[in-house]
């Protein structure tokens, strides 16, 4: 039978000649342990305790706003600080610059519908086709269980572009009508009589192509699965409500007198 000693009692036992003869080490001194990390990482003159993880499909934002609630029953020293870095950060770096650039582009659109047009109100009914998209692209990522990244908001600019262009077609084609001596409502009907084959057709094309995307099976196409179910959902849905709002609006509120005064 075979005994494993510590190292630390192959150290002690270790003899050492002294002017008396040899004596362990034992007798003179000791020896202890302390667990300590085998990198130190600073950040500043703070010592920092990184700790990795990757994920498979989740959404960043839901993985940390499940981390954050476990963390809420964990309860640490007062001279710990705990930051989230790496994706995490750079999410919430990029998403701000995202909102600033889609509220830039809302304005440059609106501008340049009031060039198009001459009309405030019907730049405003244009625009008012963006949130459509949005109520479809909620509805389709919580049925498929994504949840908002990066490629999602990736996703609602790109509807956003698709839409308006839908609704210009139909009011358009509408004003056009109008200033050859239509009434606004027959103009609007016989503008979705011939608009809403091209319209649907650009929606279902998009959304078929959308699919393998927002299927997410091949590798590394994961993570770009929500702009692909934002996509779908956003068009079709927003599609649809475009055709039913947009000549409503149209209707309500252009003034007749003001479009062939115009022209």
């Amino acid at each position: 039978m075979f005994l494993r000693l510590h190292p630390f009692s192959t150290i002690l036992n270790t003899l050492i000649v002294t002017p008396k003869g040899k004596i362990p080490l034992s007798k003179i001194a000791k020896l202890d342990s302390n667990k300590e990390p085998s990198t130190i990482t600073r950040d500043g003159l703070n010592y920092t305790l990184e700790v990795y993880g990757n994920r498979e499909k989740g959404a960043i934002s839901h993985i940390m706003a499940n981390l954050e609630e476990q963390l809420q029953k964990v309860k640490l020293n007062p001279n710990v600080e705990m930051e989230q870095i790496g994706e995490q950060k750079q999410f919430k770096a990029s998403a701000e610059r995202m909102v600033g650039a889609i509220i830039v582009a809302v304005f440059l659109i609106l501008f340049t519908l009031i060039g198009m047009f001459h009309s405030v109100k019907i730049s405003l009914m244009i625009l008012f086709s963006i949130p459509l998209t949005i109520i479809g692209a909620s509805w389709t990522m919580l049925a498929i269980g994504y949840h908002v990244s990066m490629p999602a908001m990736m996703g609602f600019m790109l509807l956003s572009g698709i839409i308006v262009n839908n609704a210009i077609l139909l009011i358009h084609f509408a004003l056009e009508q109008m200033k050859e001596g239509m009434n606004k409502r027959d103009a609007m009907l016989e503008s979705i009589k011939i608009r809403t084959r091209p319209v649907l057709m650009t929606a279902f094309a998009v959304s078929v192509g959308m699919l393998p995307v927002a299927q997410g099976t091949a590798i590394g196409l994961e993570r770009l699965a929500p702009l692909g179910a934002v996509a779908i959902g956003g068009l079709v849905v927003g599609t649809l409500m475009t055709l039913i709002f947009i000549p409503v609006g149209f209707v309500w509120l252009v003034d007749e007198k003001a479009v062939i005064s115009e022209d």
